[in-house]
């Protein structure tokens, strides 16, 4: 019998180094792949962490925007009303906005997440923080740290691995509403919201009872007209804010006869860009001549203007009934040699409504203004007082003696982020 021989296999030296390194490349690909998850995951908390930022941002000028009402120019005020509206509306604009695809699932609540207060300066550091208060607030802080990982995965297994959570974001965020106006400065391509419109102011010779002073200040005019801030909508009866009647030069009267005046702001007084600026506001090209801004914090600013409204101006104002825009005030106003125009010394802002639009017979504009609060990024501002609010109150819309000290102007505001 044919016997077969045995041959024997044994290992060389390449496949040896094949098993050791197999492994070492599993570790090093393990290493890598853990390298781009920490980048991958990096970017995606950069991404996610500036989307949070700036919902929060968006719900807190949101909220801001419902703490300046025409409620601030009742006899009393009802903050309550306003910092409930304010929650409303900051949680509904979370929920408009997303986070990586999805809704950042938040919900505002007054005095644990949302808090209302005002901006205090300190003494020591000469810097200004956040006091919480609910009287007459002025400040709004919101306080956000996501729960969840927002499904992101790389997130879920970095978080397994290292015993961290490196999926959450979170911001904190304050907005500011300040009053402290010197003027307002249009920006490209975002004009003043303001009408060319001039208020008589006072009148000490007493021809004009339909003064601001007289019907605004010391609420001497009729409230025959409300705004529903729900329905965007003017409707008759009361609302507990007075109104005042501007009036046009009549037919044959004079320029003083007149208790309001259409200003040249780069328009020379024509009907086309009058009502461009009425239904769109002034920009940066109709103050050419004004430098760019108008400043109310030293002598009266004398604007050219004229009494006589056309049919062009009278609908351009009649479309805009129940927008709220800035107006200004003027002390005196001096006729030119052809006394159909002149020139207002005009001292202050404001802001009002348009309520209704008549024409009389004998062809004089009346318009029915009822005083409103807006903000405006437009503002230019001062540097707050630090005196005690109680005697600032009493000089809203008063200049003083010295034309650097600011005044609180208690219609226009500029709400910004301060934190």
């Amino acid at each position: 019998m044919k016997r077969v021989p045995k041959i024997q296999f044994t290992r060389s030296s390449a496949d040896a180094r094949r098993g050791v390194i197999t492994p070492l490349a599993a570790i090093v690909l393990l290493v890598v792949m853990t390298g781009i998850a920490l980048i991958v995951n990096r970017l995606w908390l950069d991404a996610a962490s500036l989307e949070v930022t700036t919902c929060v941002e968006t719900a807190a000028l949101a909220a801001g925007h419902e703490l300046v009402s025409d409620e601030l120019l009742k006899e009393k005020p009802d903050y309550n009303l306003l910092m409930e509206r304010a929650e409303t509306t900051a949680n509904q604009a979370l929920k408009l906005n997303t986070v990586a695809g999805h809704r950042i699932g938040i919900n505002l609540t007054k005095g644990d997440n949302l808090l209302f207060g005002k901006l205090i300066p300190v003494e020591e550091t000469g810097l200004r923080k956040f006091l919480q208060t609910d009287h007459e607030p002025q400040s709004i802080q919101i306080k956000t740290h996501h729960s969840s990982r927002l499904a992101n995965p790389v997130a879920d297994f970095m978080a397994d691995l290292t015993r961290t959570d490196l999926g959450k974001t979170g911001a904190q965020i304050e907005a500011t509403l300040d009053n402290h106006v010197l003027g307002v400065r249009p920006f490209e391509n975002v004009p003043v919201p303001a009408y060319p419109l001039a208020i008589l102011n006072d009148d000490p010779t007493g021809k004009h009872t339909e003064t601001w002073e007289l019907q605004i200040n010391q609420k001497r005019g009729k409230d025959e007209y409300r705004f529903d801030p729900e329905t965007k909508t003017v409707s008759r009866g009361s609302d507990g804010i007075p109104e005042i009647i501007l009036t046009g030069k009549p037919r044959r009267g004079e320029i003083t006869d007149a208790n309001m005046q259409l200003l040249d702001f780069g328009s020379d007084l024509k009907s086309e860009p009058l009502v461009r600026q009425i239904l769109s506001g002034i920009t940066r090209k109709d103050l050419k001549h004004f430098h760019g801004e108008l400043l109310f914090n030293g002598p009266p600013l004398p604007v050219h203007c004229s009494p006589d409204f056309e049919n062009g101006e009278q609908d351009a104002f009649q479309d805009m009934t129940g927008q709220c825009r800035i107006c200004f005030l003027y002390d005196r106003v001096t006729a030119s040699s052809q006394k159909y125009d002149g020139t207002a010394d005009c001292t202050n802002l404001v802001a009002g409504r348009v309520m209704a639009v008549q024409r009389a017979d004998n062809q004089t504009t009346k318009i029915i203004l009822q005083p409103a609060v807006i903000t405006t990024r437009t503002v230019i501002l001062a540097q707050p007082e630090t005196a005690d609010p109680a005697e600032q109150s009493k000089s809203d819309l008063k200049q003083t003696a010295d034309p650097q000290k600011p005044v609180t102007n208690k219609y226009i505001y500029k709400l910004y982020l301060t934190r």
